[in-house]
């Protein structure tokens, strides 16, 4: 079993999840996806993973409200836990093999909307990620310049969070 750690509405129709899942998320790259089952009954749901900790073990996933299965997966709580968890499936973005030198010179834009901002989301933080821990700023200079891009990102992603 996979328990949910976390289970928040971010939109009608639109919630996030957090899972237990060190086998995944000790494995993961951005742009892999899941395929979770909600009981022995249930049917498999594809989810892109939205994010992950490899410390704490947990995969992130947003699930939108399409059908009976993901109506279901909707009323799911913390505590509560799914039968299967199978993954990290499908290959990673491109731009994980890239070498950082490569990555530095390149104008890389990322678009999406709506439900589309999830998956984009780890391929633009591990973008970012990559180039801080591979330039030439010191520690603290690296650190304050990703604080402030974590801090971008998290006041533009509220805009998306329902009150």
């Amino acid at each position: 079993m996979y328990k949910i750690l976390k289970a928040e509405k971010l939109a009608e129709k639109i919630f996030l999840m957090d899972v237990e899942a060190p086998r995944v998320a000790k494995h993961c790259e951005p742009g892999q996806f899941v395929i979770v089952k909600m009981d022995d009954l249930g049917e498999r749901i594809p989810l892109t993973i939205c994010d992950y900790d490899r410390e704490a073990g947990t995969i992130t996933i947003v699930v939108q409200i399409v059908g009976a299965s993901t109506e279901k997966m909707s009323h799911l709580k913390a505590g509560d836990a799914f039968e299967d968890f199978v993954g990290p499936l499908g290959c990673p973005s491109e731009l994980i093999s890239k070498d950082i030198e490569e990555l530095k010179k390149m104008n890389i834009v990322f678009i999406a909307g709506g439900l589309g901002t999830a998956p984009v989301y780890p391929q633009v933080s591990a973008s970012v990620q990559e180039v801080f821990e591979n330039s030439g700023l010191t520690d603290n200079d690296a650190k304050t310049e990703l604080d402030k891009s974590v801090e971008r990102i998290n006041a533009k992603l509220k805009r998306y969070v329902m009150k």
